[in-house]
């Protein structure tokens, strides 16, 4: 939970950089379709609208994203995912996903630009155990603006996942959706 805790940290901290600026920045929320292949050995691809993400995304649910401009190149973008199933017999199965995008677009003057993200993300399932795992990468990306309160992307990530999914690799192609707001 530490690394949990050390993400949502920084988010805080982007957030407040960005609102401490003299120019009013937009803010974009939004969510992806598409598709995650993750291999551990095997393959397992998952397509979805929106789409799953982490390194387990048959369990995992849909990520939402909230993009904050820190400057006018610089996005700082927290997400998370939630999942919580109960049983009758008292079984409860919870997931989250705490993650952060860090971007540069290539061309902010433009509506559209292309864009480059580091990203990590920390992802934890408890079933009767729990598993846990850190998750690093990259993303590579085209964000088109559509009039002034929308945006489209497309975007593929890597990303590899430590700890208790050791050895796994996600590889991800979507296509986000998101309100300017």
């Amino acid at each position: 939970m530490r690394t949990a805790t050390l993400l949502l940290a920084l988010i805080g901290v982007a957030a407040g950089a960005a609102g401490g600026q003299g120019n009013k920045q937009s803010v974009e929320i939004g969510t992806s379709l598409g598709i995650t292949l993750i291999n551990a050995g095997n393959t397992i691809t998952t397509i979805g609208i929106p789409v799953d993400a982490g390194p387990l995304p048959l369990f995992a649910r849909p990520a939402v994203y909230a993009t904050i401009f820190a400057s006018p190149s610089v996005l700082i973008e927290p997400q998370v995912a939630f999942a919580n199933i109960s049983g009758g017999s008292g079984d409860n199965f919870t997931m989250l996903l705490v993650g952060a995008q860090f971007g540069y677009l290539f061309k902010p003057e433009q509506r559209n630009s292309p864009y480059l993200g580091a990203n990590a993300a920390f992802q934890t399932i408890s079933f009767g155990g729990t598993v846990s795992g850190l998750g690093v990468g990259g993303a590579l990306g085209y964000r088109f603006r559509v009039g002034t309160g929308f945006a489209i992307r497309l975007e593929g990530r890597y990303r590899r996942w430590l700890n208790d999914y050791d050895g796994i690799n996600e590889i991800g192609f979507g296509i986000g959706l998101g309100g300017i707001i």
